[in-house]
């Protein structure tokens, strides 16, 4: 039983998606990693709740109550199931789905995150109990090592967040795109509140680093997006959080 618990807690730490933007140390994290991932921040219930226009969204509605119901940010909370080398199913199927109705997903990318899930040698699924489900699969890298590869999916089948190592490389521009593409399709583009956010990471880098980070905030939905591409490493996806919460943050909304 102790084990148990042990493997959950080990995997829900590395398992918490994120920004790449929070300035407080992970423990048990290489530093690179930080700006991959973030920390699970206290909750407090939120007094005006979302407006009007964002409970209309099926996905902005679901991630706000999900977070204020579980008192979480962006990874499946109640520990529901977890397994090892349990059947994907048709998950992969409708992750392919989702990213095949984004322009902006090419087909040489298509194909290796097929074979990135077609040589997984592992893979751990979790859930949570509002029917949000997570999987991570580890697979050989073509130069050597292991590909980290993660994504989740909300109760309909919309993409709440995706970490994988990519074959190309992508700009701050690509970025923008992406979070443009990912909005279409989400339906959160309706949303007419979106702000840019100036993002920094505490991260030590080298001249061969690339470090791209993009993040925007809508205050009405209280919904963070963020699509960052590190040393290799792209991570994006969408949370809730608190327009307070952001001071915790290393992002800051711009002046009016």
């Amino acid at each position: 039983m102790k084990q148990k618990l042990f493997t959950a807690a080990a995997f829900l730490a590395v398992f918490a998606f994120l920004a790449l933007v929070l300035a407080a140390p992970l423990p048990l994290m290489e530093r690179s990693d930080e700006v991959l991932y973030t920390q699970v921040m206290p909750r407090q219930l939120a007094a005006d709740g979302q407006s009007a226009e964002a409970r209309s969204i099926d996905l902005a509605r679901q991630l706000y109550d999900r977070g204020q119901l579980l008192g979480i940010k962006n990874y499946a909370g109640a520990l529901l199931q977890m397994t090892d080398k349990e059947a994907l199913g048709d998950a992969p199927y409708r992750l392919y789905d989702f990213l095949g109705r984004m322009d902006f997903w090419s087909e040489e990318e298509q194909a290796e995150l097929e074979r990135q899930i077609a040589q997984a040698d592992s893979q751990q699924t979790i859930s949570d109990s509002v029917g949000f489900c997570a999987w991570q699969l580890h697979a050989p890298m073509r130069t050597g090592g292991w590909d980290a590869l993660e994504w989740e999916l909300s109760s309909q089948g919309q993409l709440v967040r995706l970490r994988m190592n990519p074959v190309q490389e992508y700009t701050g521009q690509d970025l923008e795109h992406l979070m443009d593409e990912y909005l279409a399709v989400t339906g959160l583009d309706v949303l007419e509140d979106w702000q840019p956010l100036d993002v920094t990471a505490q991260l030590p880098a080298d001249e061969e680093s690339i470090i791209e980070l993009r993040a925007r905030y809508s205050p009405g939905a209280k919904l963070y997006l963020y699509a960052n591409y590190v040393d290799g490493t792209l991570v994006f996806g969408v949370c809730p959080l608190e327009q307070e919460e952001l001071a915790q943050l290393d992002v800051s909304l711009p002046e009016q």
